[in-house]
C-alpha cells in the first residue's frame, strides 16, 4: 500500500514527460506507472502537470536580524505558494552568518519556522578565510562573496578572492559570488551624484553592463586559477552566461545563474516602478531579456534563483524621491516559476528544460541531487501540481510575503500551481483567496553542505 497517489498527471522528467500515474512512500517517489495501484490517499490530477518542487539557490529571508522585510516562516511560506521545496538563504543578516554563533543561530531560528528544506550558506569575508576548513564542520550549503562594496558583508579585494577560493577548494565546498566592478560603480555613482541625478534610471547608469561582466570574467579567471567551484549569482548580462559556459566547456567547475526579474523586466520597468524594481545588479536596456532567454535555449545558462530580497515598504518608499535613498532588493519568489514556465513555454522552450533550470541543476551543482531536484524513483517526494491553462493575474496582498509588495504587482500569468508537496506531505493548496498553508512552522529541515 502507498501513502499517496497522484493519479492522471503529464509527469515532468529530466528528458521527457509521461502521463501516468505517481505512487510515494514513506516520503520517496516510490512508483511512476500507467497501472492504477493502492494507495492511501489519491489525488485526480485530471491532466495537469506535474513537475519537481523547485531548489532555489539564492533566497534572503532575513533572519535574524533584518525580519521586518521577512522572515524564514513568511519567506518560506511564499516559497511553497510558489513550488519551491528547498532554498539556500544567503548570509546577509544580523549578525552577518560568518563564523559558528551565527550560524547556528540562523539555524536555530530557520528550523523553528521554515515550511520548506533549507541549506544555509556562510559568509566568506577577510576574517574568516584562514578558519573555512573548521567552518564546515557546520555543513554550510556553500560560501558566499562580494566583489563590489555590500552594506552588509565587507567586499573581498582580487588577492583575498584568490584566497579565499583556494581555502574553499581545499575544504571541498563551492563558492557563490556577485560579480560587479566596485570601482566602476564607485566612480560613476559619484559623478551621477554630482550632475544631480536622482531618477531610477541613473541607478542602472552607474551599474552598467560591462561592469558586471568585467567582474565575471575577473572571478572565472581567478576560479581557474584556483581550481575552485565557483558559483556566479544572478547574472544579469548574456555576456556573464557566455563567459561561464565557455570556462565550463574547457572543463572547469564554475556555473552561473540568472534571476527571474532579468528575464521579465527592464529599465523601462525601473524607470516606472523606481524603487520597487530596484535591484543589484540592476535591470538592464530592453531587449536584454531575449538574449538571456536565448542563453537559456542554448544552454549556457546553468539555473535560476529567485535572488527574493525583501525590504520594507518604509525602507523602499524613501527612494521614491531619491533613488540613492533605497536598498536594492526584490519580492518575487512567489511567483518566479508559474512565470518562468508560462513564458518559456510560450517561447517554445519545453517544460523539461525549465525543470531543469529551477530544481534539477541547482541541486546537481550543490551536490543534493539525486535526493533532490527531479521526479526520480527514490528521491524525496518534492513536487508540485501546475495547470499549464489557468490564467490569473498577481496580486500581491493575496501572497505570503511579510512585505506586500512586488514589481510584478498586476501582472498576468499563465499556468497557476494547485499544490505543493514536500517529501510527499501536502504542504500548500491553491484558492481563491490566495492559498492556504498545509503544515505548521518548522516542518521544512536542514540540508546539510557536502
Amino acid at each position: 500500500m502507498f501513502d499517496l497517489a497522484i493519479k492522471r498527471a503529464h509527469i515532468v522528467g529530466e528528458s521527457q514527460t509521461t502521463y501516468g500515474n505517481l505512487y510515494v512512500k514513506e516520503g520517496k517517489i516510490a512508483a511512476i506507472s500507467s497501472e492504477e495501484l493502492p494507495a492511501s490517499k489519491a489525488v485526480d490530477a485530471d491532466g495537469r502537470m506535474l513537475l519537481p518542487g523547485g531548489v532555489d539557490p539564492h533566497v534572503h529571508f532575513n533572519d535574524p536580524g533584518y525580519t521586518a522585510g521577512e522572515d524564514f516562516h513568511t519567506g518560506s511560506m511564499s516559497a511553497a505558494a510558489g513550488g519551491i521545496t528547498t532554498v539556500f538563504e544567503m548570509p546577509l543578516t544580523d549578525p552577518l552568518t560568518a563564523d559558528k554563533e551565527s550560524f547556528l543561530l540562523k539555524k536555530n531560528e530557520a528550523t523553528k519556522k521554515s515550511i520548506v528544506d533549507f541549506g544555509l550558506y556562510l559568509a566568506l569575508t577577510p576574517d574568516n578565510i584562514p578558519r573555512v576548513d573548521e567552518l564546515m564542520q557546520l555543513q554550510p550549503i556553500g560560501f558566499k562573496a562580494f566583489m563590489a562594496y555590500s552594506p552588509e558583508i565587507p567586499m573581498l579585494a582580487d588577492g583575498e578572492l584568490l584566497a579565499g577560493m583556494r581555502a574553499v577548494k581545499a575544504a571541498k565546498s563551492r563558492l557563490a559570488v556577485h560579480c560587479e566592478n566596485n570601482d566602476i560603480i564607485t566612480y560613476l555613482t559619484k559623478s551621477l551624484k554630482q550632475a544631480g541625478r536622482t531618477d531610477p534610471r541613473a541607478y542602472a547608469e552607474s551599474r552598467p553592463d560591462y561592469s558586471e561582466w568585467e567582474a565575471v570574467q575577473r572571478a572565472v579567471s581567478l576560479a581557474m586559477i584556483s581550481g575552485a567551484q565557483l558559483h556566479v549569482v544572478h547574472s544579469s548580462t548574456p555576456e556573464g552566461a557566455r563567459i561561464v559556459a565557455q570556462a565550463r566547456a574547457a572543463g572547469h567547475n564554475i556555473s552561473v545563474e540568472t534571476a527571474p526579474h532579468y528575464l521579465f523586466l527592464d529599465t523601462d520597468d525601473l524607470n516606472r516602478l523606481g524603487p520597487w524594481a530596484q535591484c543589484n545588479p540592476p535591470l538592464r536596456a530592453p531587449g536584454n531579456a531575449d538574449r538571456l532567454w536565448d542563453a537559456i535555449r542554448d544552454g549556457q545558462l546553468n539555473c535560476i534563483g529567485t535572488d527574493h530580497a525583501p525590504y520594507t515598504f518604509a525602507e523602499k518608499e524613501i527612494g521614491v524621491k531619491n533613488i540613492w535613498d533605497s536598498p536594492a532588493g526584490l519580492n518575487n519568489i512567489q511567483t518566479s516559476i508559474p512565470m518562468l514556465l508560462g513564458e518559456g513555454m510560450a517561447r517554445g522552450i519545453p517544460a523539461t528544460t525549465i525543470a531543469k533550470l529551477y530544481a534539477t541543476m541547482p541541486a546537481k551543482l550543490f551536490n543534493i541531487y539525486p535526493q533532490k531536484g527531479s521526479i526520480m524513483l527514490g528521491a524525496d517526494a518534492d513536487m508540485f501540481l501546475f495547470d499549464p491553462e489557468e490564467t490569473w493575474t498577481v496580486h500581491v496582498q493575496k501572497t505570503f510575503y511579510k512585505q506586500k509588495w512586488s514589481p510584478f504587482d498586476g501582472m498576468q500569468v499563465k499556468g497557476r500551481i494547485k499544490s505543493t508537496w514536500l517529501r510527499g506531505t501536502a504542504i500548500y493548496e491553491d484558492s481563491n483567496s490566495g492559498g492556504a498553508i498545509l503544515v505548521d512552522p518548522g516542518f521544512g529541515s536542514f540540508i546539510p553542505g557536502a
